[in-house]
């Protein structure tokens, strides 16, 4: 407090040992600063306005496929989990989905699932999975892919989405 004080004490002296005519021509140039500050903040608001003006409808766009999406995942949260058909039984169904698809995937039962490996192209693969999780209610455990002569070398484990 006393460094404020001090320093108020040292801008009265100065002002006080300005003639007449200093003090005006320094208040004149404070006020230009002040309106040229004024007029730059304005100029600043307006542009920062316009920039949010055209940002705004993006945002709520954006806003609205986040809710979309959330209802989304709450309608599947709420779904229930239609029960499996025993992975044995689906062996032989599933690889023929996948030739029909063009795949040349070999599906076999492992422990309580299943394996498929193989090759073909990758998008019809991933289509086949679509299939194979909303149809028979199989789910990916793991996945490995590379490139191959064909397409893409597949070898994928699925389980029952019951036994997750």
């Amino acid at each position: 407090m006393n460094a404020l004080k001090t320093q108020l004490l040292a801008a009265r002296t100065w002002w006080g040992g300005l003639a007449p005519r200093e003090r005006i021509m320094v208040a004149a140039m404070a006020a230009i600063l002040g309106v040229a500050l004024l007029w730059s903040l304005s100029d600043w608001i307006k542009l920062e306005r316009k920039r949010l003006a055209k940002a705004l409808p993006t945002a709520q766009a954006r806003l609205a496929a986040m809710r979309d999406d959330a209802a989304e995942v709450q309608r599947l949260q709420r779904a229930q989990a239609r029960p499996s058909a025993p992975a044995a039984s689906l062996a032989d169904p599933l690889q023929t989905s996948a030739r029909s698809r063009g795949l040349t995937l070999e599906v076999r039962v492992d422990g309580g699932g299943l394996r498929a490996t193989g090759g073909g192209s990758f998008d019809a693969f991933v289509e086949w999975l679509a299939e194979v999780q909303r149809d028979h209610g199989m789910r990916v455990t793991r996945l490995t892919t590379s490139r191959a002569a064909n397409g893409s070398s597949i070898d994928v484990e699925l389980q029952p989405a019951s036994a997750q």
